[in-house]
């Protein structure tokens, strides 16, 4: 399937289709905004309907009129717009799709490619017509032979077509509301919708008979739309309930459905029919656990009708398509028929959910395509899939007077009950699945037997006031099922982009997850499934690490079993960022092990999109662990890729904010007018080596030492700019005052200004380097800082944090590679050997001072190094080489060095590269003493290189300079 093209039809269709529906729009008679002149009003008078000067007949134009001019009051044109085209994008492409797999004779398709006529314009004018009423065939007959009228004889019949054909009406609407008059203009024209869906040879026959294609439609139809919301969240905008569906739907790729799918309710039977291996062999996506289900935690059923199975966010339905196959195969296996194996998945198993009616209305018709594939009976769409969207807010007075009515009287309590649920179904289309209604057993009980009886009358025989409460029943009684297993792919949100009303509801019903719709979804779907049942979701990653999910984390390893996390890297699911997908029992983990791996986008095989191989046992994350090890790392992380030796520093080490206090910096809100690099201003008006603000006061100097982060580097340096805090940082509070009313919001951490401290850069490289910053400065929001209780323990962390032991830990705390304060105070510190450590440390720090310091770019620049070289640096050059033959062959040597030639600058330059080298090598051999220290502290972890060379790969940065270019290098 050729997504790109795919993506290309799509959006063409949207923005032709979008044209036609506003063409019409203006045809009759409303302005952009939605306005309508009062001569642009049709009138109904005795038997036709005059609009615009033409007496039409009265074939329901007038009641179909209102209805639209109605809805573009309520929801304004554009979505009136927006969701006429779509929804004859969908009518026009299910046609199609039908046509294509032989459930219908073709309709669309171009007689010739000469002529461009659709064949049922085509027949139509030989005199073969659709099911047409009385007053379409008077229309039709009266311009069927104007051939200049192919647009409107196209219209009649198509609308025709759409209200006879079964499965088309019941999916995508009635045709007899406004819909019918908003067909886009020119719609049969060249480069019209006809055209292009005629000439789409990228997809092809087999293409047309998957329900991937109606999915990936829908997602690249909505795509600009999404582009748009999406842009309108940076500029401050808020979602609206209409903006919701195109922000938050992605599409599922086909294997990771299977995966969720094969992983609960195949798992499900399989523990119900352990000797079924044929069965087994079928689902290449499921997960072997390393231990049987215990009989305990398995789900039992009695039949397979019992099986409830649900995705309460199902857009397009691909995952509910998921289901209806691994229910078909286990129908079929336990020698059902195929007509009723697909009406007990539609009536009894198989619930679906959305937000959004457009997403609804594909879902439900992707689920007959499957079911008339296997038996064609289903044609006539008398059985429905049970497929939900949100039903439009209803009066409450009404509400009330009808309640008594459907329950046939009913008690106090049920009345009370069920009219909050109704109030709370104002908001259905802001909310959607997360919605908790409050009601009783024996409330809910009454209500499933009411609607079986409603809905087994006659519909003439029900009253209009019933009728329109059985839509928002069926949602009550679905959203408060219990499931025996659900999977989804849950909207994403974050809690900035959410309308104040949805945000308001989250936090009061959803207060541990509420930072995102998509953990509220992992927290709702865990209680939606019964005692013993299992989840599946795909979710983005962050839930597993960040402290925001710590509640989540903390209630699923306490109180449920994850019993397999697949986690990837980017684009695995077209996306720019990280995301995993878990299956979840809901019954208590009790010690047993899941199992755990990791896939990058280089593991997928770009052709066919599913992974090369899977799980990937070979990239040194694939683990068979027990949930219990996360809860001994800081915060529960879900650090499966860990070994037993680096949660035992968790359990052993003291944590760094037992000693230490890390602290974020100021934010000027104005860098170019507050920050400059030291040489562009005075150097006698720089207040170097201020202690404390008392002192920088009374110097009355203007600029002080700034920490601003800055580039990868250990040790001591990235000393660069300096800050405007003239008379105690007067302008810059000041502007912070006038720019947030708060001083304090942005100029953080002022107690901790010009003290000793260790700092490090919020980098995303996957690397973290700390170093030292004596008395002095001020610092900034990225260059955060870490101040010790004592003063004497600066070093000792400094090389514990530098070491590859703390690397390996902040790669539990931080996967996410942004190291924030939080991630660095949680920091286990094993501490011994302390003396030794010290001593190392503060050479090293020499060496990378006397680095920095060696560049015209430091401010205690002395003097170039070249100038500098003499007969002490020759010496201690000699020395340094004679141990080094030492250490490698137990030979000494002797040298006689010529005399100096500081004149000279080869000499000089022979010289200066030489300590450098020295430096360098010094450096490099104290990180690796410093990293083997760390390692033996750790037994018995067994952190262990075969050979000192391996330590070599954690080369340290020091900078050196070339006389020839002036520029640092590693």
């Amino acid at each position: 399937m050729n997504t790109t093209q795919l993506k290309k039809f799509a959006a063409e269709a949207r923005t032709i289709l979008k044209e036609g529906v506003i063409l019409r729009l203006e045809a009759l008679g409303f302005k952009p905004d939605g306005s309508v002149a009062e001569e642009d009003q049709p009138t109904k008078g005795q038997g036709f309907v005059l609009f615009r000067g033409e007496a039409l007949p009265d074939d329901g134009f007038f009641e179909k009129w209102q209805s639209l001019y109605n809805r573009i009051q309520q929801k304004g044109i554009q979505e009136v717009y927006e969701e006429a085209a779509y929804t004859w994008f969908n009518r026009l492409t299910a046609i199609r799709i039908m046509a294509k797999n032989g459930f219908i004779a073709p309709v669309l398709e171009y007689v010739s490619a000469s002529t461009r006529i659709p064949v049922i314009l085509s027949q139509a004018r030989q005199g073969q017509y659709p099911e047409l009423s009385a007053s379409e065939r008077e229309q039709l007959m009266a311009i069927i032979d104007d051939g200049r009228k192919s647009q409107e004889q196209f219209a009649i019949l198509i609308t025709a077509y759409c209200h006879s054909n079964p499965i088309i009406n019941k999916c995508f609407g009635g045709v007899t509301d406004y819909t019918t008059l908003l067909l886009p203009q020119n719609i049969i024209a060249e480069g019209g919708f006809i055209d292009l869906l005629n000439n789409a040879p990228f997809i092809d026959d087999e293409d047309y008979k998957s329900a991937e294609l109606i999915g990936w439609l829908y997602q690249f139809y909505i795509s600009e739309k999404k582009d748009d919301v999406f842009a309108s969240f940076k500029a401050g905008k808020k979602a609206e309930a209409e903006d919701i569906p195109a922000a938050t739907q992605i599409f599922t790729p086909n294997w990771i459905v299977k995966y969720m799918v094969q992983n609960t309710l195949g798992r499900i039977y399989l523990d119900n029919n352990p000797y079924d291996t044929d069965m087994k062999e079928k689902m290449q996506y499921l997960v072997e656990p390393s231990e049987p289900t215990p009989e305990e935690a398995k789900f039992k059923y009695e039949s397979l009708e019992g099986l409830r199975l649900g995705d309460l966010a199902c857009g397009s339905g691909h995952i509910l398509n998921e289901f209806f196959d691994l229910m078909y195969l286990f129908y079929i296996e336990d020698g059902y028929s195929r007509r009723n194996a697909i009406e007990n998945i539609f009536l009894k198993n198989l619930t679906g959910i959305d937000l959004d009616t457009r997403a609804k209305q594909l879902a439900q018709f992707a689920l007959l395509v499957k079911a008339c594939q296997k038996d064609p009976s289903f044609l006539d769409a008398a059985v429905m899939p049970n497929v939900l969207d949100m039903p439009a807010p209803l009066d409450m007075n009404f509400v009330k007077q009808t309640l008594p009515e459907f329950f046939l009287g009913g008690n106090a309590k049920m009345l009370q009950e069920t009219e909050e649920a109704f109030e709370l179904l104002q908001q259905a289309e802001n909310l959607g699945s997360i919605m908790k209604f409050n009601i009783s057993d024996s409330t809910r009980a009454a209500i499933e037997i009411r609607m079986k009886e409603w809905e087994a009358q006659p519909a003439e025989t029900v009253s209009d006031g019933i009728k329109a409460l059985l839509h928002s029943f069926r949602l009550i009684l679905a959203l408060t099922q219990k499931y025996s297993a659900l999977a989804a792919n849950p909207p994403y949100m974050g809690g900035g982009n959410m309308n104040e009303k949805l945000k308001f509801y989250l936090s009061h019903n959803y207060p541990n997850t509420k930072s995102d719709l998509f953990s509220v979804f992992i927290e709702l779907m865990i209680d939606h499934v019964t005692e013993k049942g299992r989840v599946g979701f795909i979710t983005m990653e962050s839930w597993m690490f960040l402290s925001s999910y710590e509640k989540l984390r903390n209630n699923i390893l306490d109180n449920y079993h994850i019993s397999s996390l697949t986690h990837f890297g980017w684009y695995i699911i077209g996306i720019a960022f990280g995301t995993c997908m878990s299956i979840i029992e809901k019954f208590k983990s009790n010690g047993r092990k899941g199992e755990y791996s990791y896939l990058c986008i280089e593991d997928i095989d770009e052709e066919r999109k599913v992974p090369k191989s899977y799980p990937n046992k070979t990239n040194g994350r694939y683990s068979i662990i027990s949930q219990d090890n996360f809860k001994k790392i800081p915060g529960s992380i879900i650090g499966y890729w860990i070994s037993e030796n680096i949660i035992n520093i968790f359990l052993k080490g003291e944590i760094l904010k037992k000693q230490g206090d890390t602290r974020q910096g100021m934010a000027t809100s104005d860098n170019n007018r507050f920050l400059r690099q030291w040489f562009e201003v005075e150097f006698n008006n720089i207040g170097f080596g201020c202690k404390n603000k008392d002192i920088a006061i009374q110097s009355l100097k203007k600029w002080f030492p700034y920490n601003k982060g800055g580039a990868y580097r250990k040790w001591y340096g990235n000393q660069d700019y300096v800050i405007n805090y003239w008379n105690d940082g007067e302008e810059v509070k000041a502007n912070a005052e006038r720019l947030y009313n708060s001083v304090t919001r942005t100029i953080k951490s002022i107690s901790e200004y010009f003290k000793p401290c260790l700092s490090w850069s919020k980098v995303t490289s996957g690397n973290i380097a700390f170093r030292y910053f004596p008395e002095g400065f001020i610092f900034d929001v990225a260059g955060c800082c870490i101040f010790f209780k004592e003063q004497s323990l600066i070093n000792y962390y400094s090389a514990f944090l530098n070491s590859i032991v703390a690397k390996k830990i902040f790669s539990v705390l931080s996967p996410t590679l942004n190291y924030e304060a939080g991630h660095v105070a949680s920091v286990p510190v094993i501490i011994d050997k302390k003396e030794q450590v010290n001593e190392l440390v503060k050479i090293t720090v020499n060496i990378s001072r006397q680095d920095w310091d060696a560049h015209e770019t430091s401010w205690d620049f002395q003097k170039n190094e070249l100038l500098c070289m003499d007969t002490e640096t020759m010496l201690a050059n000699i020395d340094w080489y004679c141990e080094q033959v030492y250490k490698e062959t137990g030979k000494q040597l002797c040298i006689d060095p010529a005399a100096p030639e500081p004149e000279k600058i080869s000499w000089c330059y022979d010289t200066y590269t030489k300590k450098w080298e020295r430096l360098h090598r010094q450096l490099q051999e104290n990180e690796i003493s410093l990293n083997e220290k760390f390692i033996e502290m750790c037994q018995p972890m067994k952190l262990r290189y075969s050979n000192r060379a391996k330590y070599h790969t954690f080369k340290s940065q020091v900078i050196m300079i070339t006389p020839s270019s002036g520029t640092r290098m590693k």
